[in-house]
C-alpha cells in the first residue's frame, strides 16, 4: 500500500514494513521537494478560482462517505488503522465519526461565518461592515504543515481547513502514523480529483534536515505541530519571510468544586480520561477536587476508579508502550510511600487514579492514568499552574451555577483557551479557538479596497 498521496508526479518509492504492513514510500531529495511544490502551486492556483461553496460541496461529500461504516474507504481505513496505530476497533471508530461529523457542509460554513463573518470573502471583495470601501481575504499559494503523529483528526483539520483557504498544501505526516491523512487525500481524489492534485501527503526522517528546509522553500505559510523542542529545530528551517503558526506541547486539568463531587461527575470524568486513550491536548492530566463538602475528594477518586473500570470495559484501550507502562507502574509503587493512594485496574495498565494529597501540579504519563489532588479552595490552585500556564489547553470545569462569576473569570486567566464541562473536554465544537488561535482567520491575507 502507499503509505503517501501525490497524484500529480511519478517518484521513485521505497518499502518498508510498518506494523505488519508493507508501505511503499517515497524517496525524496530537495530537487524533488522543489519540483513538487512548484506542480502543488500550479493546482493551487486552479483551485483558486472556484467559488468556496464548490470547495464545500466537494470535502461533504468525502465527507459523507467517511460518516458511511459501509462505505469501501471507511471498512479500508478501520482495517489499516486497528494495524498501525495500536488502538482499539472501538476508539477508532470514535474517532473517525467524532472526526468527520465536524468535516460536514453546515459545520464548516459555519466556521467561515463564525471567523469571516461572510464566505463569499474568499471569492470577491464584499462591502466593508464599517468604513468605506471593500475586503477580501486571500489565501496562501502555498502551506506546508508538520503534522502530529496519532489518529486525533488534528492532520486531517489542518489540511481542510488549508483547502477553505484554497491553498496548496504540502504536508509531512508521521511515519508513526502516516496513513489517516493519505486515505483522507485518497477520498477527496475520488469526489474530485482537481480538489485533491492540490495536496500532497509525504513521509521522510526527522534527521533529513535538508529535505525539511526544501519543504519550505516555496511556502508564504508554515504550520507546524509537535513537542517543544521539535519546533524550535524545524523553525531553524524555515525561511525569515515566511509566516508561521507553531502549535507545540500542550495540557490539560479539570477542577471540581465541593458541591460538585458526584458520582456523575466521575462518570463524566472518566470519558475525559477515556476517549483517544488520554493522549490528545485536551486530556486530563489531573482533577483538582475540592474538600469541606458532602463528599470527599477520596471518595471521587473512587468513584472514578470504578467509572473507568466501566469505560474500559465499553471503550477498551489500545497498546500501552512499555515506557509509560513502566511510568505507571513506577508511580503505583511509590505514590503509596508519599501518603498517596493508588487506585488500579485489575488488567495491567489499563488505567490508573492516582490519589496525592501534594496540591502541586503533576504530569500524568498518560495512557488513562490520571491524578485526584485535594485543595480546600478552587482559587488555591492558580499558584500551582503558574509554571505550566503557557502549555495549558482546557480546564474541565464542576462548578455550580451560584459560584460561576467567581470562579470562572479567576479560572480564565490562569492560561487555558478552553473552558468546558467535564465530560466534553475531548469533544470541542470545531469553531474552538485551539490554542488560542483561529483556525482559518490566521491563514489568510486581507485586502481592503479603498475606492475614493
Amino acid at each position: 500500500m502507499k503509505g503517501y498521496f501525490l497524484p500529480i508526479t511519478s517518484i521513485t518509492e521505497k518499502k518498508k514494513q510498518h506494523h505488519g504492513l508493507l508501505l511503499e514510500l517515497p524517496v525524496l531529495s530537495p530537487d524533488k521537494m522543489i519540483d513538487i511544490s512548484d506542480r502543488l502551486i500550479r493546482a493551487g492556483d486552479k483551485l483558486a478560482k472556484e467559488p468556496i461553496f464548490k470547495i464545500l460541496d466537494w470535502i461533504d461529500a468525502a465527507t459523507q462517505r467517511w460518516l458511511d461504516p459501509k462505505d469501501p474507504i471507511r471498512k479500508e481505513a478501520e482495517s489499516l488503522l486497528l494495524l498501525t496505530s495500536g488502538a482499539s476497533k472501538e476508539m477508532i471508530h470514535f474517532i473517525l465519526e467524532d472526526l468527520f461529523k465536524n468535516l460536514t457542509r453546515p459545520v464548516l460554513i459555519q466556521l467561515l461565518e463564525e471567523e469571516l463573518g461572510d464566505p463569499a470573502l474568499c471569492d470577491q471583495f464584499r462591502p466593508k461592515k464599517k468604513g468605506l470601501g471593500f475586503t477580501r481575504v486571500i489565501g496562501p499559494r502555498l502551506i506546508t504543515h508538520i503534522l502530529p503523529g496519532n489518529i486525533s483528526g488534528t492532520a486531517v483539520i489542518s489540511l481542510v481547513c488549508g483547502l477553505l483557504a484554497k491553498s496548496a498544501n504540502l504536508a509531512k505526516v508521521s511515519t508513526e502514523e502516516p496513513l489517516l491523512p493519505v486515505l483522507f487525500a485518497r477520498s477527496l481524489h475520488q469526489i474530485r480529483p482537481e480538489l485533491a492534485e492540490s495536496m500532497a501527503i509525504l513521509t521522510w526522517n526527522n534527521k533529513e534536515s535538508h529535505i525539511t528546509r526544501a519543504a519550505f522553500q516555496k511556502a508564504d505559510l508554515a504550520i507546524l505541530y509537535g513537542s517543544d523542542e521539535t519546533i524550535a529545530q524545524v523553525r531553524e528551517l524555515i525561511p525569515p519571510p515566511t509566516r508561521t503558526l507553531f502549535h507545540g506541547h500542550k495540557l490539560s486539568l479539570g477542577v471540581i468544586a465541593r458541591e460538585s463531587i458526584q458520582k456523575e461527575v466521575a462518570e463524566r470524568a472518566a470519558v475525559d480520561i477515556t476517549l483517544y486513550d488520554q493522549m490528545g491536548c485536551l486530556s486530563p492530566h489531573l482533577f483538582y477536587v475540592e474538600s469541606l463538602g458532602n463528599h470527599t475528594p477520596l471518595e471521587f477518586a473512587q468513584w472514578l476508579s470504578q467509572a473507568l473500570y466501566a469505560a474500559s470495559n465499553r471503550l477498551p484501550k489500545g497498546e500501552t508502550s512499555p515506557v509509560i507502562a513502566a511510568q505507571i507502574q513506577q508511580l503505583r509503587g511509590s505514590l503509596p510511600l508519599r501518603g498517596g493512594k493508588v487506585f488500579s485496574s485489575p488488567k495491567g495498565v489499563d488505567w490508573t487514579v492516582l490519589y496525592d494529597p501534594d496540591p502541586r501540579f503533576s504530569a500524568s504519563p498518560l495512557s488513562r492514568t490520571i491524578w485526584v489532588k485535594p485543595v480546600h479552595d478552587l482559587t488555591e490552585i492558580i499558584p500551582h499552574l503558574e509554571p505550566i500556564h503557557t502549555a495549558l489547553q482546557a480546564i474541565g470545569i464542576a462548578i455550580p451555577e451560584d459560584r460561576k462569576a467567581e470562579l470562572i473569570p479567576a479560572i480564565s486567566k490562569i492560561g487555558a483557551s478552553r473552558i468546558c464541562a467535564i465530560g466534553k473536554m475531548q469533544t470541542p465544537p470545531m469553531t474552538w479557538h485551539h490554542d488560542g488561535q483561529f483556525r482559518l482567520f490566521n491563514l489568510f491575507r486581507f485586502v481592503d479596497w479603498e475606492q475614493h
